[in-house]
């Protein structure tokens, strides 16, 4: 009787010392099964195109041209400083037609403008830049990379695509892009392009392009430009065609020192049925964004 009290004391004994090993290995596989923190890296630069995808528009010697607001965000470390914006694929497919524009140019003193398939951005002291690229007319439909390369140590380079599609007609509406847009802080400028898609009855017509509050929001009023960066006028509207499917576009050059804020962004039939488009465009002030 002795001997089975004694074995059942080591037994007891025996199951007392596993107890805190068992705890440990739980604990220890509970800890395997937590996920490792995840590890972020916030990039020297950005660059954003907008839009991303370009429905191919124009008439006679403008047919199928594309636009694209090009937005290089770096860290402020680099402000004043120069990127280089490469957009080869993009050239090709609209056969060497590339055109450029910065408010700010290559060096942050006076807007600057560009052809080919590179062009250079100056960053403001927030370390953001702005370009405009225009191509056409011919451009094919594709899917083209884009790269902005800081032109001082690291040397980061960074990329983006845009898309061109071929003409089709789209739904009723009127698009600005980007729909809010950061000033620059040397000039206090922005840049936009208004888009519109009205039913391919109305091909071949007039319409008119206005955004009044933009206007009286910038000192240097709003410069229009449309496809090939022909100059159509300044002020508070501007006059164009659509194509034969019923889409049109202009790029407002607005600026310098305008004031941040929401602007009410229009489109109008000149003739019948004088049907009207709205939509909203914001001016952001000057910020780090990277």
């Amino acid at each position: 009787m002795k001997s089975r009290f004694r074995l059942l004391a080591v037994l007891i004994g025996a199951a007392a010392l596993l107890t805190p090993l068992m705890g440990a290995a739980s604990a220890q596989a509970a800890q395997a099964r937590v996920a490792p923190a995840t590890w972020t890296h916030t990039p020297n630069c950005v660059i954003k195109p907008a839009p991303s995808q370009f429905v191919e528009t124009g008439l006679g010697a403008s047919a199928s041209s594309v636009a694209f607001i090009l937005q290089v965000e770096c860290k402020p470390v680099f402000g004043e400083q120069k990127v280089e914006i490469n957009a080869q694929q993009l050239n090709n497919a609209c056969h060497g037609t590339l055109s450029w524009y910065s408010p700010t140019g290559s060096d942050g003193t006076a807007p600057g403008e560009g052809t080919g398939e590179s062009f250079n951005v100056y960053l403001d002291n927030d370390g953001n830049a702005t370009a405009v690229v225009w191509g056409g007319p011919s451009c094919a439909a594709s899917y083209d990379l884009v790269t902005a390369d800081l032109t001082v140590a690291p040397y980061t380079t960074v990329t983006t695509h845009v898309k061109i599609l071929p003409p089709v007609t789209t739904t009723t509406s009127l698009h600005v892009y980007p729909y809010a847009e950061v000033e620059d802080a040397t000039t206090s400028s922005v840049d936009a392009i208004f888009y519109a898609e009205y039913p391919s009855v109305y091909a071949e017509g007039e319409v008119e392009f206005s955004d009044a509050q933009l206007y009286d929001r910038c000192t240097g009023g709003i410069t229009w430009v449309g496809p090939d960066e022909v100059v159509l006028g300044t002020g508070k509207s501007v006059t164009t065609t659509l194509d034969d499917n019923g889409n049109a576009f202009v790029v407002a050059l607005a600026g310098p020192s305008c004031a941040s804020g929401s602007t009410l962004a229009q489109v109008d039939l000149v003739n019948p049925t004088y049907r009207t488009l709205t939509t909203n465009f914001s001016v952001l002030s000057p910020r780090v964004t990277v």
